[in-house]
């Protein structure tokens, strides 16, 4: 019995030191503050958090009422949670006097941080929180859950929303041109400007990694999720050191192109099926038969 009890604690052990330790939060897969929305904050918890984590436990009050966001880094975290659907957000009708409440009381904090000419280095930073939710649920950034529609930086504004009826979705025929071999999707994105006409040929879920290998290649650090684990098997991957700057306007282009193509087929409600799948990309490069390489005449 002693032997079981003392292998059992040290199970207990491994697991919390493998996981990070920020138990003393009450974030989860989904959310920085699960209940900011029901409970009063108080301005020793916010105290607990650097200055950056605050701009995104604002924002997430607003998130959940479907503020759309046009700032990469909002877009991006809140974007990947599945609780998220932007558009509709109305500040007059939607959120509480608590929910006000608590936006006012971060800005608070945040002022008096200001005042101090600090960052609160000690709290707990948003990409702590990021790397948590990743090795959890996988819903710590970059995945894309939700309705990518609107625009907004941020702040308290309008509505700033737009439908779908608003959205132009002008067709382009696929015009395959495969050239991904063992350790890129797409070997060249980083060097020449891609079209909209061979993005249409992958699939939704191929277009996020196509996305995401361009960031892969400047160290961008996608914690344990599956991106993680699949530029993770990449020889040329070093993860770390990643600096938006360090992208060229092209590499940026690319990106954006790619986020184009993917809001079309969202607001179309497909995942391009017909399109070379991330999976058979993988199956190649594990040394499946699958041809990899395939040029359009």
């Amino acid at each position: 019995m002693k032997k079981l009890l003392a292998l059992t604690l040290t199970l207990i052990l491994l697991a919390l030191c493998a996981a990070p330790a920020l138990a003393d939060y009450a974030f989860d897969p989904y959310y920085i503050i699960h209940d900011s929305n029901v409970r009063k904050l108080t301005e020793d918890e916010l105290w607990g958090f650097t200055r950056e984590t605050l701009r995104y436990i604002r924002n997430e009050l607003l998130a959940r009422h479907g503020y759309a966001f046009s700032n990469d880094k909002f877009y991006n975290y809140f974007n990947a949670k599945p609780w998220y659907i932007a558009g509709g957000y109305n500040e007059d009708s939607k959120l509480t006097a608590l929910e006000w409440d608590n936006i006012n009381l971060v800005k608070k904090v945040e002022k008096a941080m200001d005042n101090k000419k600090t960052e609160n280095s000690d709290g707990v930073d948003i990409q702590e929180i990021i790397a948590y939710q990743n090795y959890i649920g996988g819903y710590g950034n970059e995945l894309g859950y939700g309705n990518p529609r609107g625009n907004g930086a941020g702040d308290i504004v309008g509505s700033g929303s737009m439908s779908d009826d608003d959205v132009v979705i002008t067709p382009i025929p696929a015009e395959p041109y495969y050239i991904y071999n063992d350790q890129y999707i797409i070997p060249d994105s980083d060097t020449r400007e891609l079209t909209e006409a061979e993005l249409w040929a992958y699939s939704r879920e191929t277009l996020r990694y196509i996305r995401n290998e361009l960031l892969a290649r400047h160290g961008y650090v996608f914690g344990g999720n599956k991106f993680g684990r699949y530029f993770g098997d990449k020889d040329w991957y070093t993860a770390g050191n990643y600096e938006k700057a360090i992208l060229t306007a092209l590499e940026w282009d690319n990106i954006n192109l790619v986020r184009t193509v993917e809001r079309k087929m969202d607001i179309l409600k497909t995942e391009n099926e017909d399109g070379l799948d991330i999976e058979e990309i993988i199956m190649y490069q594990n040394g499946g038969t699958l041809p990899g390489w395939y040029k359009k005449p």
